[in-house]
């Protein structure tokens, strides 16, 4: 029932926003009464907080790929899986976080790693059932479910986990020799997720035609990844 009331608070959150979604129509979404809800959730902030840690465990799952794909496939393949996967979680979560922005507690939330902490407390009461009640040993950090690799909190926790994450397969490819030394790797991460970002921006606000038409930007996520990636790692890449 809990994953339930989750996907349908994702579905309405998205359709309609944070402040204008409803624990009533959260609620007959999910098929179940408006009291069910604070069954599995304290209050309407702790539900509206799990639907979005429920978005970025996309986002989450795709970055913890690319680390295990270091010095696997190439570089522009790698990078290109992630960045149509970041198109999408992008276009998924914009909808949701227009409000977040200008709640302190929701923005303290996602400071404090709210997401992370939300998807380890899920992959807990998933393992707690497949194993009878016994959770057994944890995820290991950057493991799927588990908590982000690296110090727990931090400069490297919250909304900056991503980034961090994406840096360090860059220097990984780069100690493995197939990005060159002087390659400013802050700089593509943040080349790459930017461009992500603006182009479910402009899909969501002027729509798909005028992405293709107006910004001449390919509209399919596959096809835009591809060639944002080769620009981003333009100069960059090693001779093989």
């Amino acid at each position: 029932m809990r994953d339930r009331i989750l996907a349908a608070a994702v579905t309405v959150i998205q359709a309609r926003g944070i402040v204008a979604a409803t624990t009533k129509e959260i609620a007959r979404t999910a098929g179940v009464s408006e009291g069910s809800l604070y069954n599995h959730f304290a209050n309407k902030t702790a539900l509206f907080a799990a639907a979005l840690a429920e978005v970025t465990g996309t986002a989450r799952t795709a970055m913890v790929e690319l680390l295990g794909s270091a010095g696997l496939h190439t570089v522009e393949e790698n990078l290109t899986r992630l960045a149509t996967e970041m198109v999408r979680f992008y276009g998924e979560l914009l909808p949701m976080t227009g409000p977040v922005l200008a709640d302190p507690e929701l923005i303290e939330w996602l400071r404090g790693d709210g997401p992370g902490k939300a998807q380890n407390d899920v992959a807990a009461r998933s393992r707690a059932r497949t194993s009878g009640g016994r959770t057994g040993e944890p995820p290991a950090p950057g493991a799927p479910g588990g908590p982000p690799a690296g110090p727990p909190g931090g400069p490297t926790a919250g909304p900056v986990t991503g980034h961090a994450a994406l840096i360090g397969y860059l220097e990984a490819e780069r100690k493995a020799g197939r990005l060159l030394d002087g390659a400013p790797l802050p700089f593509i991460a943040a080349a790459l997720l930017g461009g992500c970002q603006q182009h479910a921006f402009l899909t969501r606000l002027a729509g798909a035609e005028a992405v293709a038409a107006g910004a001449r930007l390919p509209a399919a996520p596959a096809e835009f990844a591809a060639r944002l990636v080769r620009a981003v790692l333009a100069g960059h890449l090693a001779t093989p």
